[in-house]
C-alpha cells in the first residue's frame, strides 16, 4: 500500500513538472515571437510641385491591425546597383496615427530630375518590439495640368515624362471636383473620368450657385488618387464661378438665441433674471429663517 502511494505521488510530481515545462516553454514562445510591422508608402504632388512621401505604420496586437506611435523610419530615394537604398530623404517618426511625412529636400532636385522613374524606399531598423523591415514604392515621373472656358467646362491634361519630353497618357482614371471646407464636391454626376489618346479628360460643372469668396472665386480641382503607376497627383485652379460671398456683420447685432450678450431675446434675459432672482431669494429667506430660529433659542434660555 505505501509502495503505491509513493508511485503516485512520483507520478503526480512527474506530471506537475511536465506542465510546468510545457508552460514555460510556451510563454518563452510567445514572449519571442513578434508581431510584424507593416510600412506603407504612398507619394503624392500638389500643382506640379516638389513630391513629398507619407509612411504609414501599422501591426496586429490582439487580433486587430494598430496604428504604431513613435516608429523610426528612414526615407530613402533610389536604389544602386547592389539594389541598396541610394540617397537618405528624411528620418522620420510617426505621430499617433502611425504616419509621417517627408519632402524631397533641395539636395535631392537634381537626382530626381536626371531620371524618369523613381523609387522611394522605407526601412525599420530592428528593436525590441518588432524586427527590422522594409518598403518601396516605384513610381513614373509624370503632371496634371487643368483648364478652364467660360462655358464652364473643364479640361485635365495628364502627361508623364519620357525621353526627355512630356508625353500625353491615354486610360488614367481622374476626377474632376471643386474644394470645398469639408471635402472635395464632384463637379456633375460622374465621379470619374478617363484620359482619351491625348491624355485628355473634359468636364462641365453642373454644380451651380456655388458660394464662393469675396470675389467669388470657386477652387477648381483635378486629382489623381492612389495609381500604381504615378501615385497621387493633385492640382488647383481658382475661377470666379462661385456667388459672391458678402459677409453679414448685422447677424450677430439681431435679436436671437445666437446673438450677442446684449441682443438677446427679451423673453429670454426675463427667464434668466427670474431664475437667478428666485434662487437667491430662496437662499436669503432661508438665511433669515435660521437666524431667526438662533434668536428665538437664545429668548428661550
Amino acid at each position: 500500500m505505501k509502495r503505491h502511494n509513493i508511485i503516485n505521488s512520483i507520478s503526480i510530481g512527474a506530471i506537475s513538472i511536465l506542465v510546468t515545462a510545457f508552460g514555460l516553454s510556451t510563454a518563452n514562445c510567445q514572449e519571442t515571437t513578434k508581431s510584424p510591422l507593416m510600412i506603407g508608402l504612398s507619394y503624392t504632388t500638389l500643382n506640379n510641385n516638389i513630391p513629398y512621401v507619407v509612411v504609414t505604420a501599422k501591426s496586429k496586437i490582439d487580433g486587430r491591425f494598430k496604428q504604431i506611435k513613435g516608429a523610426e523610419i528612414k526615407i530613402y530615394l533610389d536604389k544602386d546597383s547592389a539594389g541598396k537604398p541610394l540617397a537618405l530623404i528624411s528620418k522620420v517618426v510617426t505621430n499617433a496615427k502611425g504616419e509621417a511625412g517627408a519632402i524631397l529636400s533641395p539636395e535631392l532636385l537634381n537626382q530626381w530630375k536626371t531620371s524618369t522613374n523613381h523609387t522611394f524606399i522605407a526601412t525599420y531598423d530592428k528593436t525590441a518590439q518588432f524586427d527590422e523591415t522594409s518598403a518601396d514604392i516605384s513610381i513614373s515621373k509624370s503632371r496634371l495640368i487643368i483648364d478652364t472656358a467660360d462655358d464652364k467646362n473643364i479640361t485635365a491634361t495628364f502627361n508623364e515624362f519620357k525621353d526627355g519630353n512630356w508625353i500625353p497618357v491615354k486610360g488614367v482614371e481622374l476626377k474632376l471636383a471643386v474644394k470645398r471646407l469639408g471635402g472635395d464636391l464632384q463637379i456633375g454626376e460622374e465621379q470619374s473620368f478617363t484620359t482619351d489618346s491625348l491624355g485628355r479628360v473634359k468636364g462641365e460643372l453642373k454644380k451651380l450657385g456655388l458660394p464662393g469668396d469675396e470675389k467669388g472665386n470657386i477652387i477648381i480641382v483635378a486629382k489623381i488618387e492612389d495609381n500604381d503607376k504615378y501615385g497621387n497627383l493633385r492640382v488647383e485652379k481658382s475661377i470666379p464661378w462661385g456667388k459672391v460671398f458678402i459677409p453679414d456683420h448685422t447677424f450677430f447685432q439681431q435679436s436671437a438665441l445666437w446673438a450677442s450678450r446684449f441682443h438677446s431675446p427679451i423673453w429670454l434675459v426675463i427667464l434668466a433674471y427670474s431664475i437667478i432672482i428666485g434662487v437667491w431669494g430662496t437662499l436669503i429667506y432661508l438665511i433669515m429663517l435660521l437666524l431667526k430660529i438662533k434668536k428665538l433659542g437664545k429668548e428661550a434660555k
